[in-house]
């Protein structure tokens, strides 16, 4: 296998080669065979011969030179191609390989043979092996035999026990000297977790073996096929004819030919390993490659006919459907605690406002039901920690960094391979399981495994350097030469996570996006209704304060005549009566008067173009000294205010609001307000500051409320309290926002914007 190598990269071992590297090699393509059987390469229709195995003669009978170029049924006879055509026919040989016929003999050759096919790049490729009726089973003895051990596999009580009853039958069924099961880890390495053998052998079971061992390539292989047989570890390859240009090298795929030569790496292996021959079978679940049940021949090697080999072309893939079935089994009871917990979980979170306090502050929450030693929940800049768990900084760095995976759920229970800078933290997070709740921050829930320390028996040091062979065209590695124990305890590592868990956290993840989403639904209905509802407000502010004005004249006006015409008949309580209706009736009047303004705000569409706001302040400046003539007021209006797109009026109100407040609410002998705009940001931010009496922190809210006011009626001026609400509504109008900034004593900063900014967008 080929690996990169760099003068400054240090000495390469079997735990840091570049096993990825390894895909390098298309061991697929390797161009020959092994010699108990023969390939021919066939085109279609026309079934004419292109490709044929160097052995033809003595397989076949037929010589090679005579049969490329020729007809198929020069070596099969004109019934067999019949026989065959009508197989190809309704047989798949797209993505696998399949038994297509058994003949009784050939034209050239006696004797029976059965014979497979596959197809790759448009090519049919046939493979011939000897039939041995002599040990094939009696069908029902077989039928028997496999519905036995089907049997027992389901009445196993556990996957380690499971696991142990395969390998036994299997070795019943072969007659191999060992069998194993050999279960791959997640980063390609692996560990015999079951074992049967003859008595006298070393024993493999707990062994582990780096990923080096099996690359990529291999494992690929393995996963393509029910088996992979190799007889004799010393066989010599069989070229496949004509060769192809030694400048293009072989392009014939033969991934799915049982007769496949294989690499001189993996036999090399074997050979050190003291094996003779082998049968590997794969283990899938999930359609993915699980691991493999291995057949070793130590004493000589050992070819397994077709006929005994069919019975185990049946049992793996049901030992693979079962398995999958066994192992969520062993859990199926912590399966239901998780599912009650995600239940619970999810009718927090309907009722709970926040995901903080659904999944965090409850019982149950993040650490219930699930094997973990603590958990975070990041949403909205807000860290919430559970359990054990590594330092705030460090929880928001390990998000940061998930973030950049762009990987839904991701898991590992070898943090520091994934992520170095964890070795500081490795004692509380030796692996992590986490969830990620958005796509653009750093949004997650994280759940974390404390390390754990334990003793690994390697089959060799997997720090030893790996032995590597230089050519022309790639760096490849040597097969290992030394097995002997090795023990090494092992740090900052896990708990590995289960299917199960990793399940929970992709159900939790949509539970989440879920209620996300139905809350998002309801609020904009809410927002709908809520706009819906503000809208008659605002038709009944603008016709009750404008209706009720006409009766309230007529009121005020009539007292006024009284007052005129018999104001000096009435004793002196009936005099302060009349003036009492009348300084109510203004009072009325300026609240109606108020009340139309503010519904007016909404009541019709913006009329937006583009103005120069210094205008604006200015004309606001010059009729507020119109008001209040004999107050000195120093203004500071800004030279560089903006010209911004706007409706002119309601930001005339704005500024005149704000500014007749900054004059108003002052008590300094000279009254200073200053106006102004922050450019550098966007949108950009307009002020008003005065040196005036100020504004608790606590009531810097209220202020905006409708005629609300922090003082006396008559004091600072009098008013209605509706100015900084009118304010407020244009400025919404403008898709902008409000705040201020104030002490008691320290005088008030208004600020506002007329846009929605970045941040306020992404906020909302």
């Amino acid at each position: 296998m080929p690996t990169s190598m760099s003068a400054a990269a240090g000495c390469v071992t079997s735990r840091n080669v570049d096993v990825n590297n390894c895909d390098l090699e298309q061991v697929q393509l390797v161009g020959a065979i092994q010699p108990h059987g023969a390939l021919l390469v066939v085109e279609e229709p026309a079934l004419r011969i292109v490709r044929a195995s160097a052995n033809t003669d003595g397989f076949l009978g037929t010589p090679t030179a005579t049969v490329l170029g020729g007809s198929l049924d020069r070596v099969l006879g004109d019934d067999a191609v019949a026989a065959l055509r009508v197989r190809l026919a309704g047989t798949n040989l797209t993505g696998c390989s399949a038994h297509l016929l058994t003949l009784a003999a050939l034209p050239h050759r006696d004797g029976r043979f059965h014979l497979f096919g596959n197809r790759s790049d448009g090519l049919l490729i046939l493979e011939f092996e000897r039939s041995d009726a002599a040990h094939a089973p009696v069908e029902s003895d077989l039928f028997g035999a496999l519905r036995n051990t089907l049997q027992e596999l389901q009445r196993s009580a556990s996957l380690r026990t499971f696991l142990e009853v395969a390998v036994d039958r299997v070795r019943e069924f072969t007659g191999f000297e060992r069998v194993l099961v050999y279960r791959f880890d997640p980063d390609g390495s692996g560990e015999v977790v079951a074992e049967a053998k003859e008595p006298g052998l070393d024993p493999y079971l707990g062994l582990h073996y780096p990923a080096s061992d099996i690359p990529a390539p291999a494992r690929r292989l393995f996963a393509l096929s029910p088996l992979r047989h190799l007889p004799d570890v010393h066989y010599i390859p069989v070229p496949l004819l004509p060769p192809p240009p030694a400048s293009v090298g072989d392009t014939l795929d033969l991934s799915y030919a049982f007769l496949r030569s294989v690499s001189e790496m993996y036999s090399g292996y074997l050979r050190n390993m003291e094996v003779q021959a082998t049968l590997v079978a794969p283990l899938l679940k999930a359609g993915k490659l699980w691991g493999l049940i291995s057949c070793m021949q130590h004493s000589a090697p050992k070819y397994l006919p077709y006929e005994q080999r069919s019975p185990i072309e049946f049992l793996v893939p049901m030992v693979s459907l079962l398995m999958g079935d066994r192992e969520d089994l062993d859990h199926y009871a912590y399966r239901v605690v998780l599912d009650q917990t995600l239940g619970q979980l999810i009718g927090a979170m309907s009722r709970i406002e926040t995901l903080h306090g659904a999944l965090t502050a409850g019982d149950p929450n993040l650490l219930s039901g699930i094997d973990a030693d603590g958990a975070a929940l990041l949403v909205d800049g807000q860290l919430t920690l559970l359990g054990d768990t590594p330092t705030r900084d460090q929880v928001r760095l390990l998000a940061d960094w998930l973030a950049q995976q762009d990987i839904p759920v991701f898991s590992t229970y070898r943090l520091t391979n994934d992520f170095p800078a964890a070795e500081s933290f490795c004692a509380v997070a030796g692996g992590l399981l986490s969830i990620r709740l958005s796509r653009t921050t750093a949004d997650q829930v994280i759940w974390f495994r404390s390390e754990v320390l334990r003793e690994e028996h390697w089959a060799g040091d997997p720090r030893k350097p790996v032995e590597i062979s230089m050519d022309e065209r790639q760096v490849r590695l040597l097969p290992r030469t030394s097995f002997a124990l090795w023990k090494e305890t092992v740090r900052c590592q896990s708990r590995p996570w289960l299917d199960c868990e990793r399940d929970y956290a992709v159900r939790l993840r949509q539970a989440i996006f879920d209620v996300i989403v139905e809350r998002a639904r309801r609020l904009a209905l809410i927002n709908a209704e809520l706009e819906r509802s503000n809208r008659e407000l605002d038709s009944f502010a603008f016709a009750a304060s404008h209706d009720l004005k006409e009766p309230l004249r007529g009121i005020h006006n009539f007292a006024e005549y009284l007052q005129q015409e018999d104001g000096a008949r009435l004793s002196e309580k009936g005099q302060k009566r009349l003036e009492t209706i009348l300084r109510l009736a203004g009072r009325m009047d300026d609240l109606l008067e108020s009340l139309l303004q503010y519904s007016r705000v909404f009541r019709n569409a913006l009329d937006l173009d583009s103005y120069p706001l210094s205008a604006l302040v200015e004309q606001a400046v010059d009729f507020i000294r119109q008001v209040i003539p004999d107050e000195a007021v120093e203004f500071l209006v800004s030279p560089d205010l903006p010209v911004v797109r706007c409706d002119r009026m309601r930001v005339e109100m704005i500024f005149h609001n704000l500014i007749l407040n900054a004059v108003k609410y002052n008590r300094q002998p000279v009254k200073r307000v200053e106006i102004g705009c922050d450019t550098a940001v966007d949108p950009p931010v307009f002020f008003v500051k005065d040196n005036g009496i100020g504004i608790a922190p606590d009531q810097c809210e209220l202020i905006f409320q409708l005629f609300r006011r922090l003082h006396g009626r008559d004091e600072y001026g009098g008013g209605t309290g509706a100015g900084l609400t009118i304010a407020k509504k244009a400025v919404k109008r403008h898709g902008g926002r409000i705040w201020v900034e104030s002490a008691e004593g320290r005088g008030s900063t208004f600020h506002f914007t007329l846009a929605a900014g970045p941040t306020v967008a992404d906020a909302s």
